[in-house]
């Protein structure tokens, strides 16, 4: 689901899915670990001290672009500065697609069922350490 704004010329999209495969996100480790992108998390996600080491790669690697999150639940799809994460992209660079998941109308649903898928593993793993 997405929606144009005229006025300033973006592309809001509310799920990650659409937004991800549209920017060509790159969020799985071992893939940027293959790339030579060390000290992101598991999900991909660099800190801002890691920027310089980002804008290094993308200038070797001109197909390979920075996505900046601009606050919880959004990214825009360009380097924006003093952000505290960012990502790489390697497909449509229009600066204008700006994602923000929490305006997803089924985001409490989805939060919500995570919050309980995680909870059930904290449960079983809670099981299996009394059992001794």
């Amino acid at each position: 689901m997405s929606a144009r704004a005229k006025e300033n010329k973006i592309e809001l999209m509310v799920q990650s899915e659409d937004f991800n495969r549209q920017v060509g996100l790159i969020n799985n480790y071992y893939d940027l670990e293959w790339l030579g992108l060390t000290g992101q998390d598991f999900s991909g996600v660099f800190g801002s001290w890691h920027l310089s080491q980002l804008i290094d790669f993308c200038r070797e690697n001109p197909e390979y672009h920075i996505v900046s999150s601009d606050g919880p639940g959004r990214f825009v799809n360009c380097l924006l500065q003093d952000k505290v994460q960012y990502m790489i992209a390697n497909k449509d660079k229009d600066p204008a697609l700006v994602l923000n998941y929490l305006l997803d109308p089924q985001w409490p649903l989805l939060w919500e069922d995570g919050i309980s898928s995680a909870l059930a593993e904290l449960d079983n793993i809670k099981k299996c350490t009394h059992k001794t």
